[in-house]
């Protein structure tokens, strides 16, 4: 099982404290530092834009933890008090704003005078200087991070996508081969029945091609049935296997991940990159994911068998 993956930015002055946080959460997460160096794991590389880097990591990561040190003074009402750098301010909205709040966590020094917006969520507090104060806090976000689900149903492209796939062929169709006890075919009966669903192995560019050399691979007929309440007839692929009618889709719909994300990320981003090809991967994941789980919600799971490419 991979490690899920954590993103820790903090200003440069606290840097130390970023390394002893990662050293406290590198056994249960895939720790990466701003200042990553390393050209494979690096955030920030060499002759690219800041903001462009951060945008493609909001996407890239599973969580987001942000240190919030005393490293600006400022006068606030009369008063001076300290508060974060700006730059940590903006990469905790952004995370948030991506991934959520339950996925984001801002570790924080007491002395710091915060955004009474921010104040409004839980923080995990330290005691600067106080090394057990700060372990305790990192184990809070520790145990955060390790209850929330490996993925759940969101607001990312590949989930909206899925959930649409699902109420316009799958709910549809399943509700069909229920209530008929079973798929006419040809003629013939078939009260024995399953719903397949192939996924390719990663999206290209053309999708419809890549399904294609797919369908080959089956011996298929297209079939069409007439659903309740639907304006028009709904087409699927059809084979017969052992007396059972097996309905055999290919979500072409998943091209519009690969839309969504070059639409979400700079338009300078390279579309060939490493980094891109891992950002498609994660949300052919989550799409599958989300798939599973409406099914499971509206009972359909021993009706669905979802296949990537190297299974077949």
């Amino acid at each position: 099982m991979r490690k899920r993956k954590i993103f820790i930015g903090s200003s440069s002055e606290s840097i130390a404290l970023a390394e002893q946080a990662k050293s406290y959460l590198e056994g249960d997460f895939d720790v990466t530092l701003w200042n990553d160096n390393i050209w494979d794991t690096s955030v920030f590389k060499l002759n690219q834009n800041f903001l462009n880097d951060l945008l493609k990591a909001s996407l890239q990561y599973d969580f987001g933890l942000l240190l919030g040190t005393s490293d600006d003074k400022v006068e606030y009402r009369g008063k001076e008090v300290m508060q974060p750098r700006d730059n940590v301010l903006f990469e905790l909205g952004l995370f948030m704003g991506r991934l959520g709040l339950s996925k984001c966590a801002f570790v924080v020094d007491k002395e710091l005078k915060l955004l009474s917006d921010i104040n409004g969520i839980s923080l995990a507090r330290f005691e600067k200087g106080n090394i057990d104060s700060f372990k305790n806090a990192i184990q809070s976000v520790n145990d955060l991070f390790s209850h929330q689900p490996e993925m759940d149903i969101n607001f990312f492209p590949s989930s909206t996508l899925a959930s649409v796939y699902f109420e316009n062929l799958i709910n549809p169709t399943c509700k069909h081969l229920v209530n008929n006890c079973g798929f006419e075919s040809n003629g013939k009966k078939y009260n024995k029945y399953l719903f397949k669903i192939i996924i390719p192995r990663k999206i290209n560019h053309d999708v419809n091609i890549q399904f294609e050399r797919l369908k080959q691979q089956f011996k298929t007929r297209n079939e069409s049935f007439n659903y309740a309440g639907r304006p028009r007839y709904i087409n699927i692929e059809v084979e017969i296997v052992d007396d059972c009618v097996v309905l055999i889709d290919f979500p072409t719909i998943i091209s519009g991940i690969n839309y969504s994300i070059s639409n979400l990320l700079p338009a300078d981003f390279n579309s060939m990159s490493s980094d891109y090809e891992s950002i498609l991967d994660r949300e052919l994941e989550r799409f599958i994911f989300t798939v599973k789980q409406l099914a499971l919600k509206n009972g359909f799971d021993d009706i669905i068998q979802i296949i990537r490419e190297d299974d077949l």
